[in-house]
């Protein structure tokens, strides 16, 4: 598996004392206070009251926080992980488990990937459990958001306390949200020197195959963010395939330019052309499937009509890695 390094040339920047992430560089963003916020969390009915915490503290103090706050969940957890979409329909890709882990391995893999979790500003990361229902995630700001039953507000208010961080009315304002314009702009943070440095995709694909995340998104049809049918649409794809001789192992990158009406429709489509030849053999594992707005769509796609009234594979081809 190949390893990433961050970059060395960037100063990390600062509003007032507050230190961010490597990643973010701050446009018009006021200081936020630090310390931590508490308010009942919004539970499903027959669900016992619970409280959500949000804390921020500067990048250098996130860590220690993070890890005490993550001493608080149970044996067996969820992993958790958003990143900032290329998908022309949607602003953030939500990845979620289906079955549960234990903590030791989730936190394994959490030590492995630290460095470029805490310090990419487009990455959110955590773990949430079902019996009690927690949640500590560390979102792309690098505030730490944590979901815990009423019963265990004073340990977190103790950890909290030690951590020299008190309860404040707010800590990023409030109006943020509401301006025209982002307050910061994302920084690459990752060395990409040679093939052999992982790009973020990369990374986010690793992420993937060792917490068991998948897309959070209906397989089966294919909605914006807002709920809203798009029908069929441009998929860029990008699969892992291996050689079909056992006695020569190696591995390929398919790439396809599809259009549908579903993510699993055009699983179903790449898999059966896969299936046409015998060279190379599927994984099971999909690298990246976005959405392309039509506008966006590569040059050999210029004659496309704006309006498919089937699917059809545009493009397919595939690469030794």
């Amino acid at each position: 598996m190949k390893t990433f390094a961050l970059r060395t040339d960037l100063e990390r920047l600062r509003v007032g004392s507050h230190w961010l992430p490597l990643g973010l560089e701050p446009v018009d963003l006021p200081a936020p206070a630090h310390g931590y916020t508490v308010t009942e969390a919004d539970m499903p009915e027959d669900a016992p009251p619970a409280l959500r915490f949000y804390a921020v503290t500067s990048i250098e103090k996130v860590e220690p926080l993070l890890d005490d706050l993550f001493e608080l969940l149970p044996d067996e957890v969820f992993p958790l992980l958003e990143a900032t979409s290329r998908d022309a329909f949607r602003t953030v890709d939500v990845f979620a488990a289906e079955e549960p882990m234990p903590f030791d391995e989730f936190r394994r893999v959490l030590k492995e990937y630290r460095d470029v979790i805490v310090e990419d500003g487009s990455l959110s990361v955590g773990a949430e459990s079902e019996e009690p229902a927690m949640e500590v995630v560390l979102d792309s700001w690098k505030g730490v958001d944590v979901l815990v039953p009423v019963s265990m507000r004073d340990e977190v208010e103790r950890i909290m306390a030690s951590h020299g961080l008190e309860e404040v009315a707010e800590t990023w304002p409030s109006d943020l949200d509401e301006r025209p314009e982002p307050p910061f702009k994302p920084r690459e943070i990752l060395q990409l020197d040679d093939r052999q440095c992982p790009d973020l995709d990369e990374i986010i694909f690793q992420l993937r195959e060792s917490w068991g995340l998948e897309l959070d998104e209906d397989p089966e049809d294919n909605l914006d963010e807002r709920g809203r049918h798009v029908g069929r649409t441009l998929w860029d794809a990008v699969a892992i395939v291996e050689g079909a001789d056992e006695d020569e192992p190696r591995l390929g990158y398919l790439f396809a330019w599809v259009t549908a009406g579903s993510i699993a429709e055009v699983q179903q489509m790449i898999e059966s052309r896969l299936e046409l030849q015998d060279e190379w053999r599927f994984t099971g594992q999909w690298y990246t499937l976005d959405r392309v707005a039509f506008d966006d769509r590569p040059e050999f796609l210029q004659s496309l009509s704006p309006r498919r009234t089937y699917s059809e594979i545009h493009k397919f081809t595939i690469e030794p890695a």
